[in-house]
């Protein structure tokens, strides 16, 4: 019990020290770099920002899958995190959650388990708040579309009608285009602007609000008015996708709580009476009735949270 908890202890300290030394490293360089090019006007900034904030792993493993998953969900929850650090909380949360389970239950298996949840926690916060951020996007974005149209259609210019939005409209849709206002303003291509705003907010409205723009610069037409009609089009939308919405939550969360309630239930038995479970772990069919469990509860949940997903 004793190596075991210290086998633990050790990698998280290791881990806290490492973390906590980086942080203060990148913090130092972006200090001295801003200070070496504070004549050098936004775009210096920007770039010293930029290169700065992505860390030297990183730029290391920039190219790896799992490192622009981890990026571009903390952007799209609303984190200006960099996926280095991402990556550390997940590493710390593991490691205490690991130290508590071996410290609970005194095995290995425990340990893992608890490691393993542990660990799940950041990703799952991020997944929750991207959820939440991407729905206000909804909710706000056809005021956004009308506010273009009406600038644009006053005799103001797309990036001023965007500059305005991104000025005046609340959080997060305020963020997202004073970012698209930024980048166009430092001379990135508005096209280029456009598909990063879409990146940033992967929803069904903002690739119409995006595919409408690009359509409208290449053949040229009215663009407040299909901003107009596009509006309209996305307000109709929401209204049905929330009639949709109301009309399946009851199937919505009946799958939710169907598949989290042997979960919980086996966890708060397991710390309740931690040998209530050893006659089944001690059975040699124990490993295929688990699995056979956690496979059929999976697919359960999954074909009840299918079928009270709605699409419009």
């Amino acid at each position: 019990m004793i190596l075991l908890a210290a086998a633990l202890v050790f990698p998280l300290v290791v881990t806290l020290l490492v973390g906590g030394w980086w942080i203060w490293a990148r913090s130092r360089k972006l200090r001295a770099r801003v200070a070496g090019t504070s004549g050098g006007g936004p775009a210096a900034a920007v770039r010293v920002e930029r290169s700065a904030g992505a860390g030297r792993w990183d730029a290391i493993f920039g190219k790896s899958a799992l490192i622009a998953q981890a990026t571009r969900l903390s952007e799209q929850a609303g984190r200006r995190q960099s996926a280095t650090d991402l990556f550390l909380l997940i590493a710390a949360v593991a490691g205490v959650g690991a130290i508590l389970g071996a410290w609970r239950t005194g095995q290995a298996s425990g340990a893992i388990l608890c490691a393993i949840v542990g660990g799940a926690l950041p990703i799952l916060h991020l997944v929750w708040k991207r959820h939440q951020r991407m729905k206000r996007l909804e909710e706000q974005f056809s005021d956004a579309v009308d506010m273009i149209a009406r600038s644009i259609r006053a005799g103001n210019a797309l990036t001023a009608a965007v500059h305005l939005v991104g000025e005046e409209m609340p959080e997060p849709t305020r963020t997202e285009f004073r970012q698209m206002s930024d980048e166009i303003r430092l001379g990135l291509d508005a096209g280029e602007a456009l598909a990063r705003l879409e990146q940033r907010v992967p929803t069904e409205d903002m690739r119409f609000f995006c595919a409408a723009i690009n359509i409208q610069r290449g053949s040229g037409g009215n663009l407040a008015e299909i901003l107009d009609r596009l509006s309209d089009v996305i307000r109709k939308r929401f209204e049905l996708l929330s009639h949709a919405r109301v009309l399946s939550a009851q199937q919505r969360y009946a799958g939710i709580f169907v598949g989290l309630s042997p979960l919980l239930f086996s966890i708060l038995f397991y710390f309740l009476s931690p040998g209530y479970f050893d006659p089944l772990m001690k059975s040699p069919v124990a490993p295929m009735l688990i699995g056979a469990g956690l496979a059929m509860e999976l697919v359960g949940f999954l074909v009840i949270w299918r079928l009270a997903q709605i699409k419009v």
